[in-house]
């Protein structure tokens, strides 16, 4: 009854009001509809001002600062290190017939980083926001801890510092990444001469200590306003103005680097990239808000990028040096001799490495497990296309941390494949770490890091693995990330805690064991290896460093 008398009055209200006029404003008005959901127009950047930049950073909101906010000049580095003492000796090698072996003359060895991870100044000197700084600070848990990378090692004001530590250390070299939003806080546009005049900074004092620069061009910090602008790699447009920046830095570095990766892991676009926000934070343009749609479209501009990218450094300005860039990626063993087991182990290779490697190896095109699985949702190249990604890599770089046993899903191959919307498709290949007996793979890193463990055999099989069977036609390989979490280190509190990280120590030891293996045994043209990371390697970890010194001595 109620119900029916408020309908009752809504309808004399209108009745009431049935003929009434309204005035008509005077000036020059227009009139149109508005509708969110149906943005498809680009915001393109024509005002590349300081009050534009400021608005982008509201975007993140407020940043924190560290204790240092100018470059620091090194202080001398004691001429010895503390080092294991007489009760406990270093991890020794598992291989005496390895125990006087050494690696090759002219093998690359170094340490790598990321810019966002290691430089904090994130506000600094006229960079822009990328994309991580919008997710740290604005998403909750889109970081473990919603830790951000505002301050971090200050990488940015202590490289001389650090620098001059790894000179002390015999370390040959160093593969910092550079921060695009650095550059081109907008993405594109001007660029910005403070943060130019940083890195002429950082990589002549790198030459100056006698450490040889390897540059990442791109380690997945992109410039937010490309967000705001177009989506980012959900959009072609992406691979011109990518281009445009690497073009910039290669020229400006060419002749103190002779090693550019263009892209650190462009199977971030399999794992990460699929599931960022889009629509929600920033605009989602062609109507992708992530999963399988983001996955393809950044797996393709990505792929366009690189290519595009190394074939004018070797073509267009003639580079001295050589260009790829880098996988990441992990050793499968089958979990038993059933063709279901042998298959997955397959299409987990197909859909992380393949999926980048078929093309510049072979064809210029993706897999076919890739294509067809995918089938219309899949962008065929053009030809033009497959040949500029036909031969783009001049080497194989491979971030192979762990190993995994390979099974085939739940319910069998042709149901996963039946249904897109399976949370194992496309890919449709299970892994784990636990072997069939039920024991773990190798022993745990740290819970944080809860897909690694310490399975060293594994990167010998895996070097063996790429250069003979997957990609036969690489000529050399790199292991350009490898790096172990020692478990509950974020929770010691005391340098005698630290300092003893055992099981990391393990993990160097063996790892570098089996990748001197591949060479002497397997006869594998392995011509480098980087440790992972900077601040997690000589800086702290000393009993790790000395265990491995003596193959690059």
């Amino acid at each position: 009854m109620e119900g029916t008398i408020l309908l009752s009055l809504a309808g004399l209200a209108l009745a009431q009001y049935s003929n009434s006029t309204f005035g008509t404003p005077t000036g020059n008005y227009s009139t149109t509809t508005f509708n969110v959901a149906s943005a498809t127009t680009y915001l393109a950047q024509t005002d590349f001002s300081n009050e534009r930049l400021n608005l982008l950073w509201d975007q993140v909101g407020p940043i924190s600062t560290g204790p240092i906010s100018t470059t620091v000049s090194p202080t001398p580095e004691p001429t010895a290190y503390p080092s294991p003492g007489i009760f406990h000796p270093l991890v020794p090698s598992y291989d005496s017939n390895l125990t006087n072996a050494k690696l090759p003359a002219g093998f690359r060895w170094g340490l790598a980083s990321s810019a966002y991870q290691v430089e904090g100044a994130a506000k600094d000197e006229g960079k822009g926001p990328s994309i991580w700084d919008l997710l740290a600070h604005r998403v909750p848990n889109e970081v473990a801890d919603n830790s951000t990378g505002d301050v971090v090692a200050e990488f940015y004001y202590l490289y001389k510092q650090d620098f001059a530590r790894l000179k002390s250390f015999g370390v040959q070299s160093f593969s910092p990444s550079i921060s695009w939003p650095r550059l081109f806080p907008f993405g594109k546009g001007p660029v910005n001469a403070q943060g130019v005049a940083h890195y002429d900074d950082l990589i002549l004092s790198m030459v100056n200590q006698g450490i040889k620069p390897v540059v990442t061009l791109f380690h997945w910090d992109t410039p937010l306003a490309l967000f705001n602008e177009y989506g980012a790699w959900s959009d072609e447009q992406i691979v011109e103005d990518y281009f445009n920046y690497a073009k910039f830095v290669i020229e400006r570095y060419d002749q103190y680097v002779d090693l550019f990766f263009t892209f650190n892991e462009p199977q971030y676009c399999n794992w990460q990239y699929s599931l960022y926000p889009a629509g929600d934070y920033y605009p989602a343009y062609h109507n992708i808000t992530g999963g399988i749609e983001a996955r393809i479209a950044c797996s393709q501009y990505t792929l366009l990028a690189h290519a595009r990218t190394a074939k004018w450094y070797h073509e267009e300005f003639k580079g001295r040096g050589r260009i790829t860039f880098k996988n990441s990626g992990n050793y499968y063993e089958a979990n038993s001799t059933s063709s279901g087991d042998t298959i997955a182990t397959q299409r987990n290779y197909d859909f992380a490495l393949g999926w980048f490697n078929n093309g510049p190896w072979n064809d210029g095109d993706y897999p076919q497990s890739v294509k067809d699985t995918l089938g219309d949702m899949l962008p065929a190249l053009t030809d033009d296309q497959k040949a500029m990604i036909k031969g783009s890599c001049d080497f194989f770089a491979i971030d192979g941390y762990t190993s995994f046993y390979a099974a085939e899903v739940t319910g069998g191959l042709d149901a996963c494949l039946a249904n897109s919307s399976s949370p194992n498709f496309p890919d449709c290949a299970g892994s784990a770490s636990t072997s069939p007996d039920g024991f773990p793979i190798g022993p745990a890193a740290d819970p944080g890091a809860n897909w690694l463990y310490d399975t060293p055999l594994g990167i010998r099989r895996f070097l063996t693995k790429i250069t003979r069977d997957l990609f036969p036609a690489v000529p050399d390989i790199m292991v350009t990330e490898f790096g172990f979490s020692e478990p509950f280190e974020g929770q010691f509190t005391t340098t005698n805690q630290i300092l003893w990280d055992l099981r990391r120590a393990d993990y160097i030891q063996s790892f570098l064991d089996n990748i001197l293996a591949s060479i002497r045994y397997d006869g594998v043209n392995v011509t480098g290896a980087f440790g992972w990371s900077i601040c997690k390697w000589p800086i702290r970890t000393f009993s790790s460093l000395s265990s491995a010194l003596p193959y690059f001595v």
